[in-house]
């Protein structure tokens, strides 16, 4: 990075102002030479130059403006002198802030630094130094040269805050173009949140709606159950007379007494399917809050592991290649049913036989991950797009609530956390859930 040198043609030939126009040239070097060094220095050292910079000049301002004072300028020129000096200190500490969003933030604050100095002392403080001298009484001496000199200087300012400005605006386009995409995100991540909180809210009324009369029709089946009992044992009795020897054929007793039990069987295991898809249902509405605490991923995967073994056993082999975490602030028992839904469709996705991996790991950025691979039948994009939604199910009509993946989202996103997504039809499918160490 160019140098900023000091000529004669910065002079303004007042000598407290043209010492303090050469220590901020000083300052500006030093600001140069600090954001061009191969490793960077600490932020702060390179924060108090900058500061150092604005109080200086602040500084020297002020003691611009008190010789105007004192020499009586009039307002106009007195004012605009004020304006430009204020401009310049808001524009450094605007510049400052925004240096993270810059393409290079170091030939642009230097070249601006550069530009507006040399143009504001050869313009406004030399026109400054002119009317000192002449409220003095001073004779001004003409130098033919000077001038010459001054345009091309000012030239060249104006060159270098027109680069400034160009970049600028091209990193404030960048910037822009990039915001508009997080926006449009962000946008997507509200609509989905909106469509699950509807979503829960449904299912919370569905839920406490069908959960009553579940509960007296399992009761009352279950006391029809003891009645048949009852009522079979007293047919049985009276089949033992000749009349009802012949009502036993007639209605064929063996067959009622089986089709009886197999009846109430299948009532029994159908209530039980309802009863799972209210708890569906009640998990989905999180009806049920638990408390925040610090757990074990690890643990509680392998408690899943253990409670719901059956899922797989038969089909896949569990192959865990897990990394040591630190706790988690999270609710145990709904990160453990994420990964109990994940198992579970990772089981589901194998025909034949196969493989579930389990992975888990760490970020720079505080955060932990659990990752379930498996070697099923994949999904293609549209199933991917879709497969948080509620009751979407790609699953064989009686075998699936379509509430599983949209459970699992809602809570990864309640933990603060994101869900990965990596699938191809053939190849497989895999889940890596992200989440905050310190909770959302």
């Amino acid at each position: 990075m160019e140098a900023f040198v000091w000529s004669e043609r910065f002079d303004t030939g007042v000598a407290s102002i043209d010492a303090e126009h050469r220590h901020l040239f000083e300052l500006v070097n030093q600001v140069g030479e600090m954001l061009l060094r191969a490793q960077a220095p600490d932020a702060e050292i390179i924060e108090g130059l900058f500061r150092e910079l604005a109080t200086y000049a602040n500084t020297h301002f002020r003691n611009e403006e008190q010789l105007m004072q004192a020499a009586h300028i009039d307002a106009v020129h007195f004012d605009h002198h004020v304006r430009t000096h204020r401009q310049f200190i808001d524009q450094v500490k605007a510049m400052w802030a925004q240096r993270h969003s810059m393409s290079a933030p170091a030939e642009i604050l230097h070249s601006f630094l550069v530009a507006w100095l040399s143009f504001h002392i050869l313009g406004e403080d030399q026109a400054m130094a002119r009317l000192l001298r002449r409220a003095a009484g001073q004779v001004e001496i003409e130098d033919p040269q000077r001038g010459e000199r001054s345009t091309h200087a000012l030239l060249d300012a104006m060159h270098r805050l027109y680069g400034v400005l160009y970049q600028l605006n091209h990193d404030l386009d960048t910037a822009n173009r990039n915001l508009e995409a997080k926006v449009a995100a962000r946008t997507q991540e509200l609509l989905q949140s909106e469509k699950m909180a509807s979503v829960g809210q449904l299912a919370a009324g569905v839920a406490h709606e069908i959960n009553n009369p579940i509960g007296f029709v399992v009761s009352n089946l279950g006391t029809l159950g003891r009645y048949a009992e009852q009522l079979l044992k007293l047919a049985e009795l009276g089949a033992t007379t000749p009349q009802g020897q012949a009502l036993k054929r007639e209605i064929d007793l063996d067959y009622l007494r089986t089709d009886v039990k197999d009846l109430l069987k299948e009532s029994q295991d159908g209530l039980d399917r309802v009863r799972k898809i209210v708890m569906n249902l009640k998990d989905f509405a999180h009806l049920d809050e638990a408390e925040w605490q610090q757990a074990d991923l690890l643990a509680g995967l392998e408690s899943t592991l253990g409670v719901a073994m059956h899922k797989w056993k038969d089909k896949a082999e569990v192959v865990r290649q897990l990394t040591p975490l630190p706790e988690v602030r999270c609710m145990p028992a709904q990160i453990n049913q994420v990964f109990l839904n994940l198992l579970v469709n990772a089981a589901q996705a194998i025909t034949g036989h196969g493989t579930i991996t389990l992975r888990s790991g760490t970020t720079n950025d505080g955060f932990v991950w659990v990752e379930v691979a498996d070697t099923g039948c994949g999904m293609d994009e549209t199933t991917r797009q879709r497969m948080c939604d509620p009751f979407f199910t790609t699953k064989p009509v009686g075998t699936g609530t379509g509430l599983g993946m949209a459970v699992t989202y809602d809570i990864i996103k309640k933990h603060g956390g994101r869900l990965e997504v990596e699938s191809a039809v053939g190849q497989g499918t895999r889940m890596r859930v992200v989440l905050p160490v310190s909770g959302p």
